[in-house]
């Protein structure tokens, strides 16, 4: 499919901006998207969206071809910033019991990454499958190369007017795809061992009494 040409976008039902219009109102149940008050529920709705959102428009890009070369922009961004979000959410869980805290004032991959290996280490949670946090330590190395800053894929150019130093012309969208999802059930199984860590951190201390204790 073909981007419309300038007399077919005239031919369109053309709307234009009137004095009154808003962005932003309640809406009703059946078409407004509820949001989120707390910012633990926040946090997991954003994390799984910006997910679900770069899935759909690999999705889209399949569906129509002539779309990529606009949408891989938003795509790359959202899976990066899923990325972040996630790693900033396991140390927010989980970083009190391994000294380490999420660092929500910057954007750097490699940084959280960093946090999120020294709390693996710190909670024992390193017996996980030694090859897959190698193997997703990898993927946030390159990802981190590229877009250090969460920049390369939001604007043009750098801040000064530098161009971005990307070493591809053309990305495979279905393959970044496939790996993201590799790298999410990765951080749905560390979840799941954190969690179990620090429930059994009583017993390992023995501070839960046992039953002929109480």
């Amino acid at each position: 499919m073909e981007e419309p040409t300038f007399n077919e976008l005239l031919e369109r039902d053309f709307s234009w901006p009137k004095i009154g219009n808003k962005l932003f109102s309640p809406g009703q149940p059946a078409y407004g998207a509820f949001l989120a008050g707390h910012a633990g529920e926040r946090l997991h709705h954003l994390t799984e969206g910006y997910k679900l959102a770069a899935d759909l428009l690999v999705e889209q890009s399949e569906a129509e071809v002539w779309r990529r070369r606009k949408l891989v922009y938003p795509i790359v961004f959202c899976y990066r910033h899923f990325l972040e979000l996630t790693l900033k959410g396991m140390l927010k869980e989980y970083g009190s019991m391994g000294s380490t805290t999420p660092k929500w004032s910057h954007h750097r991959l490699q940084d959280l990454w960093r946090d999120f290996r020294t709390l693996l280490t710190s909670l024992d949670g390193d017996h996980q499958d030694e090859q897959g946090t190698e193997a997703v330590e990898q993927c946030i190395a390159e990802f981190a190369k590229i877009d250090p800053f969460s920049e390369t894929f939001r604007y043009p150019t750098r801040r000064k007017g530098q161009p971005f130093d990307v070493p591809y012309e053309m990305i495979d969208l279905l393959q970044l795809r496939d790996t993201m999802q590799a790298i999410e059930n990765y951080f749905m199984c560390a979840d799941s061992i954190l969690d179990s860590d620090i429930a059994m951190a009583p017993l390992r201390a023995g501070l839960v009494l046992r039953p002929s204790d109480r």
